[in-house]
């Protein structure tokens, strides 16, 4: 008996394993750099690959190759524009989509609440219209369109939907509020999507954006990924999930997938790395830590490298440096500033300033040209 209970209770986590739903991203870097290039290499999760935009103004395209899009477990998706919305721009779409190729496509738009029966049928036509190659179709839906009656004839055209929980009212002012993910908006939007009854996945978001202000306060900019830096005298804050929330809606919705907007890719500084999102998919918050690693490259020279985990800031990290005796030389790496801004010659450095290089990028600080008896002892200074 004691074996049958054993082998059943066997029997049902396997179970539970199995229908747990695999991690998914979105890519939606539109140039094909080396990073991004690098990034898909180390990915064996499914992806949800921007591919085009349309507009009434024309196409956009991503630079991805070619042959990316006959991988099974690739999505293609298609964003389209406001301006787009009506039967010319769907008959350039059901174009754009049989020159792709892809098998499974996605179709992202931002479609006004009052245009949800329209937008049915426009993805009515468009199904009537696609090549049967095309294996799975999705759609994108606002957290405002599942209070909506005409988006029951919206998920109808789909086999999935995927509901985007993220989304970011931009603040006019430095003071408004703002928030990227909601935390009441979410569940909502989660319970009425479940007595929908329509299979949809959910998409988190693991980036931040970097909001400009100018000296008096008023909202000047917003960026993501590959921003420029801000102009000089802009006051800048971040836009960033809750880490709390993040873990705590995987822990409520296990059965639901999850796509993650986005993929963590090299040289991304306003994205979550894949070691903090893994904790994410387990419904735990992943510990902020400053990684600090001192090592020894010659007999006199020592190198200081730093990696920051589970975090995303806008911020210069901030190192404080304790030496047996400050007598020594040092080379900080680019990004690197030390405080204060000049030294004399031939004394070590009690402070550093480090561009924050990105969530779990790994960067050398400076090369100190000291002994084995000078090593020093480096803590982050925290607010």
């Amino acid at each position: 008996m004691k074996q049958f209970i054993l082998t059943l209770l066997l029997f049902r986590l396997l179970a539970a394993a199995a229908a747990t739903p695999a991690t998914e991203f979105y890519l939606w870097q539109r140039r094909w750099t080396p990073d991004v290039a690098r990034a898909l290499e180390r990915n064996d999760s499914a992806l949800q690959i921007f591919a085009a935009e349309l507009s009434a103004a024309g196409i956009e395209r991503s630079e991805a190759p070619a042959e990316l899009w006959k991988r099974q477990n690739v999505t293609a998706v298609f964003r389209l524009r406001v301006d787009a919305l009506n039967l010319p721009g769907f008959t350039r779409l059901a174009a754009e989509i049989s020159r792709n190729g892809c098998s499974r496509i996605q179709i992202d738009a931002d479609v006004p609440e009052r245009r949800l029966a329209e937008y049915a049928a426009l993805l009515r036509t468009l199904r009537s219209k696609l090549s049967p190659h095309v294996e799975e179709f999705s759609v994108t839906a606002l957290p405002c369109h599942l209070g909506r009656a005409g988006f029951a004839a919206v998920a109808a055209e789909t086999d999935y939907y995927v509901l985007q929980l993220h989304g970011l009212n931009v603040p006019g002012r430095i003071d408004e509020p703002y928030a990227l993910i909601d935390e009441t908006i979410s569940r909502t939007a989660i319970r009425r999507a479940r007595q929908l009854g329509k299979p949809f996945r959910i998409a988190l978001p693991a980036y931040a954006y970097r909001l400009e202000f100018d000296e008096t306060g008023n909202f000047t900019a917003i960026a993501a990924e590959g921003a420029a830096p801000p102009a000089a005298g802009r006051r800048i804050r971040l836009a960033a999930p809750e880490p709390e929330l993040l873990a705590a809606l995987i822990r409520e919705n296990p059965d639901i997938g999850r796509i993650w907007f986005r993929l963590p890719v090299g040289g991304d500084r306003l994205c979550y790395d894949r070691a903090s999102i893994e904790s994410f998919e387990r419904g735990e918050i992943p510990t902020t830590r400053l990684e600090i690693k001192l090592r020894r490259v010659a007999e006199n020279a020592l190198e200081l490298w730093i990696t920051p985990h589970a975090r995303l800031q806008l911020e210069p990290l901030e190192l404080a440096l304790e030496w047996p005796d400050r007598h020594g030389e040092f080379e900080p790496a680019p990004g690197t500033g030390t405080s204060p801004e000049k030294l004399p010659f031939g004394i070590l450095p009690e402070r550093l300033t480090v561009e924050f290089p990105g969530c779990g990028a790994e960067i050398r600080v400076a090369t100190f040209l000291v002994d084995e008896t000078n090593p020093p002892i480096v803590k982050e200074i925290t607010p």
